[in-house]
């Protein structure tokens, strides 16, 4: 066809598309499940059933429906992130591990619901002195029932002779220990383990996703932003660790907190806050928890006691000499360690030291390292003790307290700001705020108080004749720097 007969024949229909170039890759391959055949397709393992009249319905195309509807649901749950969903509460009682029914979700989507009580007996449990266990919730799935096999091809439908099966697939959850290795655990004082491993375990989650604020070329900024890749997704959703204490063969202590991570954003939200230094909203709150059901066990239970063993040594003693050896017969050496036994039951040979009174110093009681927020209790009987007082023997480490008076949903918002801080070592070289809730007329309203870590921030306008050191270091910018320390401060109002 000439030009002119084809704008002829296209008067009124609009322009004609002109035919396709031949394709100069390969040729087109046959359909499947990786991609149609060409070059520019791809699966995703999301395959249903293409139904029509005449086929012959066998059991792996029902599989292939119900494998069509278990992947998408897969992917749909996946783009929302792993966690712990609600429920999955871990106790140890009597030597066994008890982790309540709940429902959670791996890092590929697969829901883990658990509708008892799991219980797992510890007595066999060892460890090496550097060891600790994850107590972990898996995928696990088994048959039962019980159906007859019909219509075998086979088999004489009236010969009685068909095969039975389990029908029905459940798929659960198991309950188990993963073991653990943290450098330094059997060298630590059994009140202080348990705040040791966490503020390890808080630290190396911080850097997981190599963020650049704080790796080994954290001066420069990175030469690639390119979107994460696909890597391997564990099976297993964490719900606490099992610290071995060395006050028996089968003494543990259980953190939740330390292990546990409530489901929360989708996970490039996730891998981007700590690829950028930030600390993810859910990890902010186990910290915060974590520190708070540790405390709550510690105020609520006697201090472990520190007893005066010298009478029991001299008994010892006595009893391991040779001549007294030889000078007694069985019997009698039978008899007085009944006797001694007897002693130590009745607490005349092991007397325990007093127990200590709340407020204590926290990093008395094991505690060497806070989240960059929390609370504390305040004690309204027993010593007659403000605030004030009680508030410097809990942090009695810390030498840079300020206290601020502030409105009662101010705190919240206080809180909210420290997400991204890091956390306070009790050494003395972190800087705290304490806020104290308060009415209209400057009077407490609570019976705890917020802390925080202070943020570190220093701002003027510089000159030209500063260098660049001086612009930095100037002057504080810091509400309320000029109080005394310990005086209650209230913020100033913002402006309109």
């Amino acid at each position: 066809m000439t030009e002119g007969t084809a704008e002829a024949a296209g008067h009124g229909a609009g322009p004609v598309t002109p035919p396709a170039p031949p394709p100069s890759g390969p040729a087109p391959g046959p359909p499947g499940p990786g991609s149609d055949g060409t070059p520019a397709t791809a699966g995703g393992g999301i395959d249903r059933l293409n139904a029509f009249d005449g086929l012959f319905l066998r059991a792996e195309h029902l599989n292939r429906i119900q494998d069509y509807a278990r992947e998408l649901a897969l992917a749909v749950a996946a783009a929302g992130g792993p966690g712990v969903v609600e429920g999955y509460e871990v106790t140890l009682k009597d030597g066994v591990l008890r982790v309540g029914a709940g429902l959670a979700i791996t890092a590929d989507g697969r829901p883990l619901r658990s509708e008892r009580l799991v219980t797992l007996p510890l007595s066999g449990l060892r460890h090496d002195a550097d060891s600790f266990w994850w107590v972990e919730a898996v995928p696990e799935s088994w048959q039962y029932g019980q159906a007859p096999v019909q219509g075998s091809y086979c088999d004489d439908p009236c010969s009685g002779a068909g095969t039975t099966r389990r029908p029905y697939t459940a798929e659960g959850v198991r309950i188990r220990l993963t073991e653990a290795t943290e450098r330094g655990i059997g060298k630590r004082d059994p009140e202080s383990r348990r705040n040791w491993i966490a503020s390890r375990l808080f630290a190396a989650e911080r850097t997981e996703h190599s963020p650049w604020p704080y790796g080994t070329g954290s001066a420069d900024l990175p030469l690639s932003w390119a979107p994460p890749g696909i890597s391997g997704k564990p099976q297993a959703v964490r719900l606490a660790v099992l610290i071995p204490q060395p006050y028996g063969i089968d003494t543990w202590e259980v953190d939740i907190w330390a292990a546990r991570r409530d489901r929360g954003e989708a996970p490039p939200y996730r891998q981007w806050q700590s690829r950028l230094g930030m600390r993810p909203w859910d990890v902010f709150v186990a910290q915060i928890l974590q520190f708070q059901a540790q405390l709550a066990e510690l105020v609520g239970a006697p201090e472990r006691p520190e007893p005066d063993l010298a009478p029991l040594l001299e008994q010892l003693v006595r009893l391991g000499g040779s001549k007294y050896l030889h000078r007694r017969t069985k019997d009698e050496i039978s008899r007085e360690l009944f006797q001694l036994a007897q002693d130590i039951d009745t607490g005349e040979l092991v007397k325990p030291a007093a127990s200590r009174t709340i407020p204590y110093p926290l990093d008395r009681m094991g505690i060497a390292e806070l989240p960059p927020a929390g609370y504390l209790p305040l004690t309204t009987g027993g010593p007659d003790r403000g605030p004030f007082e009680q508030v410097r023997i809990w942090l009695e480490a810390c030498r840079d307290l300020r206290f601020c008076a502030v409105g009662l949903a101010d705190v919240a918002q206080a809180v909210q700001e420290a997400q991204h801080r890091d956390r306070i070592r009790l050494d003395g070289s972190a800087a705290v705020d304490v806020l104290v809730p308060v009415d209209g007329r400057g009077e407490p309203t609570t019976n705890w108080v917020a802390f925080v870590r202070r943020e570190q921030r220093r701002c003027r306008e510089p000159q030209e004749e500063d260098s660049w050191f001086d612009a930095r270091h100037s002057q504080e910018g810091e509400a309320g720097a000029g109080a005394e320390d310990g005086e209650l401060r209230t913020e100033p109002e913002s402006g309109p």
